[in-house]
C-alpha cells in the first residue's frame, strides 16, 4: 500500500501505519520539515517527497502525482488524502 499525502492533517493519520514495512509515503513538498523526512528515514521508513507542493483543491495535479507513483509502484494500492 501507498500512502500519498497532501497534508499535514493526511501525514497524521499516515503515522499509525508508518511502522509497517511495507507502506510507503509518496507527500507533498513543504508538508515536513527536513529534519522529520531524516528522521522518519532514519527510522526505516520507505519515503518520497515530491519537489514540488500540491494542494487539495489541485486535482489536475494530484492526478499527474498519482500517476508518477503508479509508474514506481505498480499493481499497488494507493491512499490517496482528498
Amino acid at each position: 500500500m501507498i500512502f500519498f499525502v497532501i497534508s499535514r492533517n493526511g501525514f497524521e493519520s499516515y503515522l499509525p501505519f508508518a511502522t509497517f514495512p511495507l507502506v510507503r509515503l509518496w507527500i507533498s513538498a513543504g508538508i515536513l520539515t527536513a529534519s522529520e523526512l531524516k528522521d522518519l528515514r532514519d527510522r526505516g521508513a520507505d519515503v518520497t517527497d515530491f519537489s514540488y507542493e500540491i494542494d487539495l483543491n489541485e486535482v489536475d495535479v494530484i492526478d499527474d502525482a498519482i500517476e508518477t507513483i503508479k509508474e514506481h509502484h505498480p499493481d499497488q494500492v494507493i491512499w490517496v488524502e482528498r
